[in-house]
């Protein structure tokens, strides 16, 4: 081998492993940045659990004005400082969100599917925090906190969305078939379940059908007010759900056999709604009680983020699985 031949074979190596180095660098900033975007999304599901005890503590109006508490940045005071770590933590959420679409407009800004969804969770958080202070300022109006909420539902998913297209990769869309269309109902009708049971919990009408279950105030067929009927549209929507769940699972299996990440994702959708229907005939037999109420509020959350997992996944993971089908 010539030394000329010896230089060319040694650069043409060389030229090799940059490349596999650099293949390998962002394969782990990509691992990173999924990591990144999941624990948002599990900060916002813990943001919306620390709301819920916000709600259930009373404490909502523990800083009765807003961005400061009491004009202070730090008040005293029990509500005051339950109200503040809930400020807290949102801010916690705001910046790292922001720092995620730094990173993810500055490595990825060709990828459409990943920064479209992006861009809707920077649009939702600033909803959510306008819908905050607005929560606020109205002095917790039942539909402001209903619709604070959804708001907080909605960037949660978004950011999931933004992990699950982080985490698969692909270059061809997901297939639109009957068990996708299934799914998209399936979570859209969920997310006005969650809606419901907040409305249940911040008009107080959790209580309006007495302790008993499956009847109400011991009747089939009770006197009817606003609030028994918030209470009953939340409990036959509930039912209702639960069996979509079910069938969800058994779809999931039939027309995602070869997807196991959907079918997990079915699963542990299906597991929460049946520890969530346990959960909530805890709240009536025991009554008022604090702990209980913001368990069912947090694994209602719960499930919310396994619903928009189940829904990234189906309208991304299909898509990626038949491009590598067509690649063998």
């Amino acid at each position: 081998m010539t030394n000329e031949t010896s230089a060319t074979y040694t650069a043409h190596a060389v030229s090799a492993a940059a490349r596999r180095g650099g293949a390998r660098l962002s394969r782990l900033r990509r691992g990173w940045l999924v990591a990144w975007a999941a624990v948002m999304a599990l900060l916002g599901w813990g943001l919306m659990t620390l709301g819920a005890f916000v709600r259930a503590s009373e404490s909502g109006l523990g800083c009765p004005d807003w961005p400061a508490c009491h004009g202070k940045l730090v008040a005293g005071g029990h509500h005051a400082m339950i109200e503040e770590f809930h400020r807290w933590v949102a801010s916690i959420l705001v910046v790292g969100v922001i720092g995620l679409a730094l990173m993810v407009f500055r490595g990825y800004r060709h990828e459409r599917r990943v920064t479209r969804p992006m861009v809707w969770v920077l649009a939702l958080l600033v909803l959510q925090v306008v819908l905050g202070g607005v929560t606020v300022l109205l002095r917790n109006v039942s539909w402001t906190v209903v619709l604070h909420y959804g708001g907080a539902a909605l960037l949660v998913a978004s950011i999931t969305l933004v992990a699950v297209r982080l985490a698969f990769p692909t270059i061809e869309p997901a297939p639109h078939d009957s068990f996708s269309r299934l799914i998209g109902w399936f979570v859209g009708l969920s997310l006005g379940l969650l809606l419901a049971g907040s409305t249940v919990a911040n008009t107080d009408s959790h209580t309006a059908c007495g302790r008993g279950f499956p009847l109400c105030n011991g009747t089939l067929f009770p006197s009817l007010d606003h609030q028994v009927i918030i209470n009953l549209t939340h409990r036959v929507w509930a039912g209702a759900m639960l069996v979509l769940a079910l069938w969800v699972l058994f779809r999931s299996r039939r027309d995602r056999a070869d997807a196991p990440p959907i079918k997990r994702a079915a699963a542990v959708v299906a597991i929460l709604f049946l520890i969530q229907a346990g959960v909530g005939i805890a709240v009536l037999a025991v009554g008022e009680n604090t702990a209980v109420e913001v368990l069912h509020s947090s694994i209602g959350s719960l499930m919310w983020v396994a619903l928009a997992t189940l829904l990234s996944l189906t309208r991304t993971l299909a898509s990626s699985q038949r491009t590598n089908r067509s690649q063998t």
